[in-house]
């Protein structure tokens, strides 16, 4: 049984919060995989949803045996597998709230090994105030993937395996980074000497692999906006705004490198990521935000500095990589391995999602009275990069708090 502090919190916002399940085959990408040479990619997706009404029904629940039991393996049993049982504060397959004509679409990645759930805190706060939130599953590379006619696929072994053991190669090099400090100057070719080591491996290269499972979602999501599409969400999803992107860890990597390829995607929040991927050092020329624990001032500073509009660094004192995910909520325990850090769960919770709301609503739904500068949390150190006239390549001003 699950003890009675582990639970999700309410979402802020006005309305409730429902959730669908879909999924899409890829008729253009075939044999992305060499133990799958003739399977076209079918790429899941979960969606949060403003609605106005549960309707008396029982909320979802966040997991199911097949994941739940392959995190409780990877965390070698301190994670139990009884998580899956916990509800979370969405409701499944409820009608789409019609307070608004169209709602705006952000998409949400998961991290390497990771689940299409693991942040169901942070989507359903970004639903609960007017968002369509669209959670994207990367088969072989989610720790599962449940589709939607109950079908499993699991983590492909050899290919987590690979990961590891190229992550663990490059941990001497990082230590000796961790070592100093760095100004803007010097962090580039630090950079720059660290990541040569990553441009031949799965590491750098399947974040291609997930950029496109994003980018054929979007295009998916154009055809369920069309009234003859049938879709609930036909003719609800605000496409001229384009579409906002976040992602934890890989999917950090993956909402980066998103907002270099597509135009379509407006802006976008790396959340706790190290920059593997050709967009590193490049100007994303779209408002974009960093935010995470001290990792990134390493490892993601480069992709902030190179930004000609408008960018945001925000590193939050005293955490580690997985304070960013749900498990702060269900698995205090991960402390004792060092996953989590030492901030109160209650305000990890608020700095994740007040910066994504108020970063959000500036940038995609560009409300210009949304001012992330009034945000203060103790122990949260941000720099912002404002782009006062890039049409006149003016340089950019920096502001640090």
């Amino acid at each position: 049984m699950l003890r009675k502090n582990k639970q999700f919190p309410e979402p802020p916002g006005e309305y409730i919060v429902g959730l669908n399940e879909m999924s899409f085959t890829d008729p253009a990408r075939q044999g992305l995989f060499d133990f799958a040479p003739d399977e076209f990619r079918e790429v899941p997706i979960l969606i949060f949803y403003p609605s106005d009404d549960a309707q008396n029904r029982e909320p979802s629940l966040y997991s199911f045996k097949e994941e739940a039991e392959s995190f409780k393996k990877a965390s070698k049993g301190i994670v139990s597998a009884n998580n899956r049982f916990m509800p979370i504060p969405a409701y499944r397959d409820l009608p789409i709230s019609e307070n608004q004509e169209r709602y705006p679409v952000v998409f949400f990645n998961h991290g390497y090994s990771g689940h299409m759930m693991q942040n169901v805190v942070l989507c359903c706060d970004l639903a609960s105030r007017g968002y369509i939130v669209v959670s994207v599953g990367h088969p072989y590379e989610a720790g599962a993937i449940r589709y939607p006619d109950g079908r499993i696929v699991m983590a492909d072994e050899a290919i987590g395996n690979e990961f590891k053991h190229t992550m663990a190669r490059n941990q001497p090099t990082f230590k000796t980074m961790k070592k100093r400090s760095y100004s803007d100057e010097e962090i580039r070719p630090a950079a720059a000497n660290f990541f040569e080591n990553f441009k031949s491996t799965k590491v750098w290269n399947h974040i291609r692999i997930w950029a496109d499972d994003n980018m054929f979602i979007a295009d998916m999501l154009e055809k369920l906006n069309e009234q003859s599409s049938g879709s609930p969400f036909a003719g609800k999803l605000d496409l001229e705004l384009g579409f906002g992107i976040t992602g934890h860890s890989y999917g950090g990597c993956t909402a980066s490198q998103v907002c270099l390829d597509d135009a379509r995607f407006a802006c976008g929040v790396n959340i706790d990521a190290p920059t593997y991927g050709d967009y590193w050092d490049r100007d994303l020329q779209k408002p974009f935000m960093i935010l995470g624990s001290e990792l990134m001032d390493l490892l993601a500073r480069p992709n902030f500095l190179a930004n000609s509009n408008d960018a945001y660094l925000i590193i939050v004192e005293s955490t580690q990589h997985m304070d960013f995910t749900d498990m702060i909520f269900y698995a205090p325990q991960l402390k004792l391995l060092k996953l989590l850090g030492k901030r109160d769960k209650t305000l990890l919770r608020d700095v994740l999602s007040s910066y994504h709301l108020a970063f959000f609503e500036r940038y995609l739904r560009r409300k210009e009275n949304a001012d992330m500068d009034n945000l203060k949390f103790e122990g949260v150190r941000v720099r912002s990069k404002k782009a006062m006239n890039p049409s006149r390549n003016h340089p950019p001003l920096f502001h640090e708090t």
